[in-house]
């Protein structure tokens, strides 16, 4: 099950990631409330205790809701946290300096330690830097047996394309 709380990662994840069974991919839709991801993950992983769940969120996601992690050690309920950690609110600050050439408020600590917190609760953890490291993290989390964070580094830079019919 993929669960998804997120901006600019989630974009991406909604293009490349497949979800094959009706009813097995989360997210909170383009409107929804950032911050619903862990809580979704922590019921797909009751309603589902023998399926993979896997929650993907973007490091302003998990500023929301990465203490939930807490609730997934003390419960034994066993997901993969896969944070897109680019230091940034990139659904903010990519529209903000291409509208006004500028960026308030739209920073965040870069490289931040997602999967060391969940280490101080209980869980586990490593940190990815490049797309070849990925598979195998995700495959050592599925097989942890506990929560356990892929705290996967992106470039800033990158932006997911939107268009809009401004200019």
């Amino acid at each position: 099950m993929v669960v998804c709380d997120g901006g600019d990662f989630v974009s991406y994840a909604g293009k490349y990631v497949e979800s094959y069974v009706p009813g097995c991919w989360l997210d909170p839709g383009p409107y929804g409330c950032l911050g619903t991801g862990m809580g979704y993950a922590i019921a797909a992983r009751v309603a589902h205790p023998d399926r993979q769940v896997v929650v993907m969120l973007g490091d302003g996601a998990a500023g929301f809701s990465l203490m939930d992690a807490d609730s997934l050690v003390r419960h034994n309920l066993p997901v993969v946290i896969v944070v897109g950690n680019n230091g940034i609110w990139g659904l903010e600050k990519h529209p903000m300096q291409a509208i006004y050439g500028y960026d308030v408020a739209a920073d965040l600590q870069p490289g931040c330690r997602y999967d060391e917190v969940v280490k101080a609760l209980g869980g586990a953890g490593e940190v990815v830097s490049s797309a070849k490291d990925i598979g195998p993290a995700l495959d050592r989390g599925l097989a942890a047996g506990a929560p356990y964070v892929v705290n996967v580094l992106t470039d800033p830079a990158d932006q997911y394309p939107r268009s809009s019919n401004l200019g």
